[in-house]
């Protein structure tokens, strides 16, 4: 039986490479777009959790992300938020997430940031040019955008609809890679002496539990997000990428479900007088449904190995030129690869049956 189906699918390898290839986009699909989904957030959560401050004080409900708020923190809670016993440094952060970024999900951040009380509650400083001033159409930008990018101490970038000249490069990279004056952002958001959460820098790290405690009871309305949890928090908390991810997965799946009930209803119905021969000589209906579940799931699995290869080429040239990130999971890599060979199975199983149910002495006369 092997040997008939390898010959059936060598008899048109033009219809076979095509739906080979119908698999292999679906697993491309899917591992891909997790991948670069996955990469962006990953990188981000890191670049935030490499901050140097150990809390992170937002208003409940708020923003569309973990570390993404609208400005609507009155600035004047910095004094209360210092003035609690173990709170090392506080400072006031604005953020505008805009359309326009170059990372996986097309999005940019802008940080507008008091740059005297941010640089003594983080790690960042400057490693090139100037400081950041109080105010004016200014921006400092980390290593990396600047290398990406090919700008420097003097460039005018736009961002948040304006030209801003570029006064320093920092290091290392946390947060969002464009920072601008807080005083700058409050006036492109029209939110005056607002701001949207506070980075607080513990005396000690391992007390930011009792620390964060205590701000709580202050701010009873507000939330802590502890910069050590990043990671997994970008990982599982953001429901609606994972519902996004869900809609891909299940596209790849009905991609490669139609390609091969496409192929396979078309080989039964080129191959009716054979499917007679096989009825006469004593073939049951098993053993011919059988026959193409198999021809189906060889296809399927020659088109998941060469999605995994493509992908694992295309992320490699995405990474190196593109500079993309992208993290390929095992996880979604396996999905990927059963939700090709399931699909593939299902998308055989009407022809089969139909194939196996035909009577052969119709089969036999079949022009």
């Amino acid at each position: 039986m092997n040997s008939l189906v390898s010959s059936n699918l060598s008899h048109h390898p033009a219809r076979t490479a095509v739906s080979i290839f119908g698999v292999a986009i679906g697993v491309i699909l899917v591992v891909m777009t997790v991948g670069l989904v996955r990469g962006a957030l990953k990188e981000r959560a890191n670049r935030d959790a490499n901050v140097g401050v150990e809390l992170m004080l937002r208003q409940a409900g708020q923003g569309i992300s973990l570390t993404s708020a609208d400005m609507t923190m009155p600035v004047k809670n910095l004094e209360q938020v210092r003035s609690i016993p173990g709170v090392a440094a506080a400072t006031p952060v604005g953020q505008n997430l805009e359309m326009g970024g170059k990372n996986g999900l097309g999005l940019q951040q802008i940080d507008g940031i008091d740059f005297a009380s941010f640089t003594s509650a983080s790690n960042l400083r400057i490693v090139q040019g100037e400081a950041l001033p109080d105010g004016g159409d200014v921006a400092i930008v980390d290593t990396k955008y600047a290398l990406n990018n090919r700008v420097g101490p003097g460039d005018v970038i736009k961002a948040s609809g304006r030209e801003l000249k570029i006064v320093g490069i920092y290091d290392p990279e946390s947060g969002a890679r464009i920072k601008i004056p807080l005083a700058t952002l409050q006036e492109i958001l029209g939110a005056e002496q607002k701001c949207s959460m506070i980075f607080i820098k513990c005396q000690n790290p391992e007390e930011q539990e009792q620390v964060a405690q205590r701000i709580l009871a202050a701010f009873p309305d507000y939330r802590i997000i502890f910069t050590r949890d990043l990671p997994t928090l970008f990982t599982n908390g953001f429901n609606a990428f994972n519902v996004f991810l869900n809609v891909v997965r299940g596209l790849a799946v009905v991609i490669s479900l139609l390609v091969i009930l496409l192929t396979m209803y078309t080989s039964v119905s080129e191959r009716t007088r054979q499917i007679g021969i096989l009825k006469s000589l004593g073939a049951s209906k098993v053993w011919i449904a059988w026959t193409f579940e198999k021809e189906a799931l060889l296809i399927s699995l020659i088109g998941v190995a060469g999605g995994l290869i493509v992908s694992q080429l295309a992320a490699f040239l995405t990474v190196r030129y593109l500079r993309l990130n992208i993290d390929l999971e095992m996880r979604s890599m396996v999905l990927a690869s059963l939700a090709g060979m399931i699909s593939g199975a299902l998308g055989a199983l009407y022809p089969a049956l139909r194939a196996a149910s035909q009577d052969p002495i119709d089969a036999l006369s079949y022009e």
